[in-house]
């Protein structure tokens, strides 16, 4: 099955459950003893989040992968998913909500001004029936198949998610910020890719005294690690022919490594006491 093809669901037939029915919300019950991948308090507050160094990494896992469409096909995958083994061998995945959720764009900020951001709800009365998974049953084997936890976008998640989200001053959602950009890292240990130099301004300010290389071979690239994280390598890097195909974007760093990557230079400064 191809990275872009959803599971499969077996027709509707007058003995089977109908395939584009409504499941009821995908959350630890007294018949299931499944524990939640995360506990997320309830009544929580951005300040709560903010407080909290795991929920705060959570919420900005949630929120980069919330912004784009259904049916995106990945590299990253957040540390609490299951990584690359045998099974998963390229760490491709596709990302398709449960059915209890529900697709909607962010306003941008002005029309064809940067990408347009997605984020997610829960489903409410009147929704459009599911596109991709429609099913109970399909969200389990394509949590299988791709490595996704069993309560990836439940109602805990997608509320801890929404906190996350722009908002004015009135507390309407607004559009993220179109800059900086941070660069979507390849799945955890499996090398890393150089940035073309045509995307340098896109990222955050410290990275646009980089001097891109000559025909020599002189100068310097940027790299991403499979950690997220961004290094400038000197001209035994630079040679190299820039791999930026198919690689995502998000106003969010991706990693810590790669937020902690990307923190401005703090330049000490040494005073003299130069009183005779």
């Amino acid at each position: 099955m191809g990275p872009h093809t959803p599971p499969h669901s077996s027709p509707s037939t007058p003995s089977s459950p109908d395939p584009t029915a409504i499941t009821p919300p995908l959350s630890v019950s007294s018949s299931d003893l499944r524990l939640p991948t995360f506990f997320i308090p309830h009544d929580l507050t951005q300040a709560n989040v903010l407080a909290d160094a795991q929920l705060t990494r959570l919420q900005k896992d949630l929120l980069i992968l919330t912004s784009l469409p259904e049916n995106s096909t990945l590299n990253w995958r957040p540390k609490w998913f299951a990584q690359p083994t045998v099974t998963f061998k390229t760490g491709l995945w596709t990302l398709y909500n449960p059915p209890d959720v529900v697709t909607e764009t962010l306003p941008v900020r002005a029309p064809l001004a940067g990408r347009q951001e997605m984020t997610r709800r829960m489903r409410r009365v009147g929704d459009a029936a599911p596109t991709w998974i429609k099913t109970g049953e399909a969200w389990e084997r394509y949590c299988e198949m791709y490595g996704v936890p069993w309560d990836f976008l439940c109602e805990e998640q997608v509320k801890l998610m929404r906190l996350g989200l722009c908002r004015d001053e009135h507390g309407n959602i607004c559009p993220p910020p179109t800059w900086p950009s941070y660069p979507e890292p390849l799945p955890a240990a499996q090398g890393h890719y150089i940035l073309g130099p045509a995307t340098h301004t896109g990222l955050p300010r410290k990275f646009h005294s980089v001097v891109p290389s000559d025909e020599f071979g002189a100068g310097e690239c940027i790299v991403v690690r499979s950690n997220g994280a961004l290094e400038v390598k000197g001209e035994d890097y630079a040679t190299y022919a820039p791999f930026r195909f198919g690689k995502r974007w998000s106003y969010l760093p991706w990693t810590e490594e790669q937020e902690s990557s990307c923190q401005p230079r703090i330049v000490g400064l040494r005073f003299w006491n130069t009183a005779m």
